[in-house]
């Protein structure tokens, strides 16, 4: 099996503009046959696409992202962005954390697999009854609870921090999720750590085994005596 060149950090100035008007070929081809729509090669998202797809033995960090938007003069409030977000219409990108490129040979990304042939099991009228539940039980456990049963809860329930920033106003259905889930705010939650450790015991984990190792790599490479 013929061994890949390793990949090197982009080197901006070596970037000809040119090349940053058009896709590979073999790129069209691809998302031909996957009906897949990539932005266009004349926005910034299009230009970062076409650079890291014209130069596969570059990646691109933070560092060089800023760079490439410098040079090109392109206007974005996040630079590596236009790099790291090309998943949601279709194609993989980087696993490694730090390094945006896009893997070769290309493959679909999980988004849009879950995305095609995507719908609901039943007809128009079943979807919407569905969907007026949901709202129905969105109504009556949040909006038409009164403000004097509305509560002062904690964020992180395992936490002993109590300024504001780890309050949070919540109705009186969000009770029994307290003691097993972490609140960004009040609707949105996650799993406190022994929680998702019971989940992943069960079989329920939310994650996949991807996203867990995702999360395993970024733990064993911080310094928890010291992060924040």
């Amino acid at each position: 099996m013929k061994r890949m060149a390793a990949k090197t950090e982009a080197i901006v100035t070596d970037i000809d503009p040119k090349i940053l008007e058009s896709f590979p070929d073999k790129f069209l081809i691809f998302v031909s046959k996957h009906n897949l729509k990539p932005p266009s090669v004349k926005t910034g998202n299009g230009m970062a696409l076409s650079a890291m797809l014209n130069y596969p033995q570059f990646y691109f960090t933070r560092k060089t992202c800023d760079e490439f938007v410098n040079r090109f003069e392109i206007k974005t409030k996040d630079s590596i962005q236009l790099f790291n977000k090309h998943e949601q219409w279709g194609i993989q990108t980087a696993k490694e954390r730090g390094k945006n490129y896009i893997p070769e040979p290309y493959l679909l990304s999980n988004k849009h697999k879950m995305r095609k042939n995507f719908k609901f099991e039943g007809n128009e009228e079943e979807k919407n009854q569905e969907i007026y539940k949901i709202k129905s039980t969105i109504y009556e456990d949040y909006i038409q609870q009164p403000n004097e049963l509305w509560q002062l809860g904690h964020k992180n329930p395992n936490s002993t921090d109590n300024s504001a920033t780890n309050l949070v106003l919540q109705p009186p259905i969000q009770a029994k999720y307290r003691d097993n889930f972490i609140f960004l705010d009040t609707l949105t939650k996650i799993p406190t750590p022994k929680h998702l450790i019971n989940l992943h015991k069960k079989g329920k984990s939310p994650y996949t085994n991807d996203q867990l190792k995702e999360i395993k790599e970024y733990l064993n490479s911080i310094n928890l005596e010291t992060a924040s």
